[in-house]
C-alpha cells in the first residue's frame, strides 16, 4: 500500500460521503516546516486532511493502542504516521517528529491528546505543545467542525458537512526556564484559544468565555480575506 494510494482513496470517500471543505487554506504556507494544531472530536478528523487540497506531505502523532488494528495498522504505516505511547514521555516519537519538522514538511497534533466525547474543547496538555515551542515551527490551528455527529448523519443518510478552517500562522514564545510550567500552561492556554477562535461558540467547551477568543477575533476581523465563523 503506497502513500498516495491512500490519500486518493480516502479523498475520493470523503467527497463520496461528506460536504468537505477547508476555509482560510491559503494561510497555510504551501511549502515549509509547519505545525497543525486541530481540535479532536472524532477518528475521522486526521484522515479529512488527505483530501485533495490540503498539503501532502503532512504526518501526525497516534496513539500505539491502535496498532491492534491489523488495516488500520496498514494504513497508518503507509502514510507515515508517527506511533506514539501516550503512557509516558515518548522521546522516540518525538525525535521523528523533530526530524518529519526537519525534513521541511508539516505535523498535525492534537493538543488536547484524545478525542473529546462531548463534541467539544477539553483542556489542552502542555507534553505536545513542548514539540511545537522546541522546534521554533511556525503554527496554524485547524478547528474542525461537523466529524463529530458523522455516524448519526450516515445512518439517517444526510451527507454530513466537514469544515476545517485555519487561522494564520504564528510561533510560539520560548520557554521561560525561571517558570517552565506556567509558560508552557500560558502557551498551551494561547493554542487553545486560537482553535476555539475558529469555531461557533457551541465548540468553547473548556474554554468558553476565555477573553482571549474575543481578543483574536478582534485581531483576525481586520486581516484581508481571513473567515471567521458564525457562533451557529
Amino acid at each position: 500500500m503506497k502513500r498516495e494510494s491512500v490519500f486518493n482513496f480516502l479523498d475520493h470517500a470523503y467527497k463520496l460521503l461528506t460536504h468537505p471543505s477547508y476555509v482560510n487554506l491559503e494561510f497555510v504556507p504551501k511549502e515549509g516546516p509547519i505545525i497543525i494544531a486541530v481540535n479532536h472530536m472524532s477518528r475521522l478528523d486526521f484522515p479529512f486532511l488527505a483530501t485533495k487540497g490540503f498539503r501532502d506531505d503532512w504526518t501526525a502523532l497516534i496513539a500505539d493502542s491502535y496498532q491492534s488494528w491489523p488495516v488500520f495498522k496498514q494504513i497508518c504505516d503507509a502514510i507515515d504516521m508517527i506511533w506514539i505511547d501516550r503512557s509516558k514521555a515518548d522521546f522516540t516519537a518525538f525525535k521523528k517528529a523533530f526530524e518529519w519538522l526537519k525534513a521541511g514538511k508539516s505535523l498535525v497534533l492534537a493538543p488536547e491528546g484524545t478525542r473529546s466525547r462531548t463534541g467539544q474543547l477539553i483542556k489542552g496538555k502542555p507534553g505536545i505543545v513542548l514539540l511545537a515551542m522546541k522546534s521554533g515551527v511556525p503554527v496554524c490551528t485547524g478547528s474542525i467542525t461537523g466529524t463529530e455527529h458523522f455516524m448519526d448523519d450516515f445512518r439517517h443518510f444526510r451527507k454530513p458537512k466537514i469544515t476545517m478552517r485555519f487561522s494564520p500562522p504564528y510561533t510560539m514564545k520560548k520557554i521561560d526556564p525561571e517558570r517552565r510550567d506556567e509558560s508552557m500552561e500560558e502557551e498551551t492556554t494561547e493554542l487553545m484559544c486560537r482553535i476555539a477562535a475558529m469555531l461557533p461558540e457551541k465548540y468553547h467547551g473548556y474554554y468558553k468565555d476565555n477573553p482571549r477568543i474575543r481578543e483574536l477575533r478582534e485581531e483576525w476581523s481586520k486581516i484581508p480575506g481571513l473567515k471567521l465563523p458564525d457562533n451557529n
